[in-house]
Order: structure tokens, then sequence, then C-alpha cells
């Protein structure tokens, strides 16, 4: 009785303005809360907490339209708070990090924002080889835990990011080349489906679920644990932080194309990353590149590579020793008070892949960047330009997951990635325009080889088309056949959706 009570409030919240402090509001809240943990917590519009509980990695521009927030504490939490929603066909959305940059999710109008953050533990298992987090935990937290035990395991690239998140879409990481990508470390998951039930996922038990989960899985439930692998840290990292001039544009990712040919001699320990940026210390009137050679071992273990680069003549050379795993993110600038985790703060990409760099490309792509970034309102901005490596992620067979194929196959992501203050509109639409016309720059090359388009569904911006981000094969089918059986209300549709 008192959840059809807190059903019925929360169904007339959900369809008109809120009222601060107002009765009805509390009653709401009280009867929900009977059913919820001890621990949860709900939150309305004008509540001290509200306001931070709204921010996100990418607002104001992306600002889902939320009009009570439940802190879920404990599973039970999680189902509850779904089965009130589907009862009264209220709209709801999971939230850790809150980073994802897609317009679709400002698709969910007046409805629940189910906050998974204390739903963060991390317990590595008995044997060491597998690691049990919980729905809501944070790159940081797991980083941490698991680094006491002398222990990683293949998560984001950004320590302000979810683990559960990344992995959904596919999961980048500076250890994709040892291991693959983050999804596949998935070893087991317990979801909260469609339905409002729990349901545990793995390779035996609901395999098609599973598979979707891995690529997808952002479509088809809350996950509220993951079980994933975990591997023994064999040593510390060594890092160069070398930064280009524009004049050796052409070289430079030239010499990057060597590292992903087939008879290159790349060593599974490598990973390349860089970015277009502005350095005003490095050149008071262009954009560089400044570009990382990351190597988990040795100074004399990663110089043969780094000699590489050094010989192109960059501006200016930095090498990092001995850097453990936890401190890797601060190096690389992914760490929690680097720019990409500051929140509040309009931020737009759009993700491209590609198969090999086509020099006058890169070359189209930096010039726009470079008058983009002249722009006072755009010059915090930068470009991700990535090569981590693709034997770990190759070492998988392409139809084990959801992932679209040509994320196995194509070596490269890239995106612009914009910054800017405020929410005028016209800044917002240079800034969309700005982010298409840095991504046909890079997509040129492809273009012309009549190659199909890709991208990275956790760098999508909501106007791909669903072939671009799920793939061009006939796992787009199966996946919609999935989700008529676990999701036939496209509950979970609101980051970008396959129905």
């Amino acid at each position: 009785m008192f959840l059809l009570t807190a059903a019925v409030w929360l169904l007339c919240i959900a369809r008109r303005p809120y009222a601060s402090g107002s009765y009805d509001l509390q009653l709401a809240a009280s009867a929900l809360s009977l059913h919820l943990s001890k621990d949860a917590i709900i939150t309305f519009p004008g509540d001290a907490r509200w306001d931070d509980l709204q921010v996100r990695g990418a607002s104001p521009r992306i600002s889902p339209d939320y009009n009570v927030v439940v802190e879920v504490a404990t599973e039970s939490d999680v189902q509850t708070t779904v089965a009130l929603a589907n009862r009264f066909n209220i709209p709801f959305l999971a939230v850790t990090g809150g980073h994802g940059w897609t317009t679709t999710l400002n698709n969910l109008s007046y409805g629940i924002q189910i906050n998974m953050r204390k739903l963060n533990t991390t317990t590595l298992g008995q044997n060491g080889n597998t690691a049990t987090v919980g729905g809501g935990t944070m790159q940081y937290e797991i980083t941490r835990s698991l680094f006491a035990s002398g222990k990683y395991a293949v998560t984001g690239l950004g320590e302000c990011v979810s683990v559960a998140g990344p992995l959904l879409g596919g999961g980048h990481s500076l250890l994709q080349n040892q291991y693959g990508y983050s999804l596949d470390g998935l070893v087991s998951a317990r979801i909260v489906v469609a339905s409002g039930k729990i349901v545990e996922a793995s390779r035996t038990k609901h395999a098609d679920l599973f598979w979707a989960l891995q690529g997808a899985g952002h479509q088809f439930g809350i996950v509220t644990s993951l079980e994933v692998k975990t591997y023994d840290i064999p040593s510390n990292w060594t890092v160069y932080s070398i930064i280009f001039a524009a004049d050796k544009v052409k070289e430079l990712f030239s010499l990057i194309n060597e590292f992903e040919e087939p008879s290159a001699e790349r060593s599974a320990k490598l990973a390349l990353t860089g970015l277009f940026v502005r350095i005003p210390a490095a050149d008071p009137v262009n954009p560089v590149v400044a570009y990382t050679v990351a190597y988990e071992g040795t100074e004399a273990e990663a110089e043969p590579y780094a000699a590489r680069f050094k010989a192109l003549g960059p501006i200016s050379i930095t090498v990092s020793t001995d850097v453990n795993y936890v401190e890797l993110y601060t190096v690389t600038g992914n760490n929690l008070g680097g720019q990409p985790c500051r929140r509040n703060q309009n931020i737009a990409g759009a993700g491209v892949s590609l198969p090999t760099w086509d020099l006058e490309s890169v070359r189209k792509a930096f010039t726009l960047f470079g008058n983009i970034t002249a722009d006072p309102r755009f010059n915090t901005s930068i470009t991700l330009m990535e090569n981590y490596g693709m034997q770990g992620v190759r070492a998988f067979d392409v139809s084990s997951t959801a992932l679209a194929p040509e994320e196995r196959e194509y070596p490269i992501l890239a995106s612009p990635v914009l910054w800017w203050v405020g929410d005028d509109a016209q800044t917002t639409k240079d800034a969309y325009a700005h982010t298409r016309a840095m991504r046909d720059a890079l997509y040129t090359g492809l273009d012309r080889t009549n190659q199909k388009r890709h991208c990275y569904v956790n760098y999508a911006n909501g106007e791909e088309d669903r072939p671009e981000m799920y793939g061009h094969d006939a796992r787009l089918a199966k996946l919609i056949k999935l989700k008529v059986e676990w999701d036939p209300k496209n509950r979970f549709g609101y980051y970008n959706p396959i129905v």
C-alpha cells in the first residue's frame, strides 16, 4: 500500500511543476522510503543537495530532466525504484560518473534519476583473478583498491568515469594492447532488467543478454555489480610527454601509422596517444601536438620506441620514470584534477574511428583546430588522437561480443572535444558546427576509399545512425531482437538507442 501511495505521488510530481516544501512531496518521500534501505536518499528540486546531483561532466548542454533523485544504496533499492517507475510509466536514468555527452540523454523528461554512487564497492576474489565491483564504482576507486593488492583491471581512461559505463560500450584503455577492451574482461554481471527483476548474466547464464551487454549494455538494464578479470601489476611505467610544433604534424602521424602496420615490431606494453592542444608556453601562436609514449616497463625498454619520436625534432621532451599505475593517471593528465574531469562545463565531441591516419585529413583537421581554438570561447579545447594498440583487442573473436566489428578492426580513436563556459545559444550552435567540421575532416581519407564510417558508441554525440555506432553487419538485427525480448517498451533507450 505504501509503495502504491508513493507511486501515485511520484506520478503527480512527474506531471506538474514542483512546489518547494509542499506537504504532498514529503509524504511521497516518506512512503517510498519505507521500501528503500536505510541508506537510500530521496531528493527533490529545492532540497539542499538537488543542484549538486544535477551536475554532469557535460552540463548544462546535457541536462536530463529529473523531478526526483533516488540515491540507491542496495540492489533492492534499484529494483524498487524501477518497479515503481514501470508501474506508472515514469522515465528513469541510472547515473554514476555523469560524463556521457550524447544529446539523446536530453530526451528524458520529468523522470527519476537513479543515482548509483552508493554502490561503490570493489572486492578482490579469493583466487585474485577477478574482482566484484559495484555498479556505482568510479575508476579511481577500483584502481586504488586493486592497486593495494598489486592488481589492476582493464577500466576506463579517466579517473572520474565509472567502471560500468565505459565497459558497457567498449572501454578503451592503456591496457587494451595487452588484455583487450574493458568489456573483454567482463566475467559476469547482475542486472536489473526492464521488468524490475534481477538477472545474472555470463557466458553460461543468459548468454545472449551477456553478449549484448558487451557493446550495447546501456540498452538492456542497470548493472548493479560486475565481475571483471584482474591481473598482477608486473612493473611500473615509463612515460614520455613530447610536444611537437605544427610543422611536424605530417611526419609525426606518418610515424604513428608505421606502428600500426602488420609487420611492425610493437610491444603489447606500448600505448600511444596524443592531443591537438594550445600550449602558449610551447607556441604562443599556433596549436601543438602533445604526444604521449607510455610503456609498461623501464626507460631502457621504452627508449627504442621513444627514440623514433625524438628523431623528429620535437619542441620538448619530458620523461617520467618508475611511474606506478595509480600515478599513471596523473602523469597522463587523466586524474581527477585534469580538465576532462571538471564537471558542470559545456562539452561536445564527435567520435571518429579510422583504419589509418590519412595525412591530408590530419593536416586539414589540425588547421581547423587552430581556427576554432583561436576563438577565446573554445581555446581550452582539444582533439583526441589515440592509438592505444590492438594486439590484445584482436585476440578476441569479433563475434564474441556485441561490440561493432569496426571497433576491433580500426586502431584509431579520435574526437574533437570542445569546452566552453555558459549556456549561450549561439556558442552552442557554433560548437556543434565545429565538431562536425572536425569529424568530417578526419573522415575525409576514409570517405575517399568508400569505407564505412564508424563511431565508438561512447564517443557518439547523438547524430550518428545506428549502424555507424553498433556495426554495419547482422549484429544490429540480433541486438534489436534481444531488445524486444528484454526491454520491449524501450525503458533503457536514452543512451544512443538501438530502436
